[in-house]
């Protein structure tokens, strides 16, 4: 008697062969921090410094995820992907985007709109409707926070941006 989920661990060659997953193209695109996001993580460890001071130290979770969202959310990465869109435009056909937070989703979405006019948003309080709409292929690109990537049957997908992803492979894969 088993109780409890049971999980299962596939490479990505082992989930490709096995049909979890299918076959992918993988474009990483680089970029640098601008000053700002340089200040930001200078702030971070200050916020860190005085939380210790005061005698209510930062967990190295809270600080690795507070790290994490200056990358997640850093603006050095909207050029590189405008660049990179304008010459790969089919990209956004069947494409979910991704991203650390609605503010810059709000940004992203700005870009996308330069080059298809079938896209929404899809953020926590939206209506489910704007999902059925992308499932059924009446979007072409939907742009959301990956907290919402738990539980999305999409069939037809071609194409998975992430400005921002889990540092847990299985959500990330998922």
């Amino acid at each position: 008697d088993h109780i409890g989920p049971v999980i299962f661990t596939f490479d990505l060659k082992a989930a490709i062969r096995q049909g979890v997953l299918v076959p992918f193209a993988y474009f990483p695109l680089t970029y640098k921090l601008t000053d700002k996001d340089r200040e930001r993580l200078r702030d971070v460890y200050r916020k860190r410094a005085a939380r210790a001071a005061a005698g209510q130290p930062m967990s190295d979770e809270e600080l690795w995820i507070e790290l994490a969202r200056v990358y997640k959310t850093s603006p050095a990465k909207l050029p590189v992907f405008e660049n990179f869109i304008n010459k790969h435009q089919s990209l956004l056909e069947r494409s979910i985007i991704f991203v650390e937070t609605q503010e810059y989703g709000a940004e992203v979405l700005d870009l996308v709109h330069k080059f298809r006019p079938d896209f929404h948003t899809y953020f926590a309080g939206e209506r489910s409707m704007t999902l059925e709409r992308f499932a059924r292929g009446d979007l072409q690109c939907l742009i959301t926070c990956h907290r919402l990537s738990e539980g999305i049957s999409i069939n037809s997908l071609n194409t998975v941006v992430l400005f921002s992803s889990s540092r847990a492979r299985l959500e990330t894969i998922q």
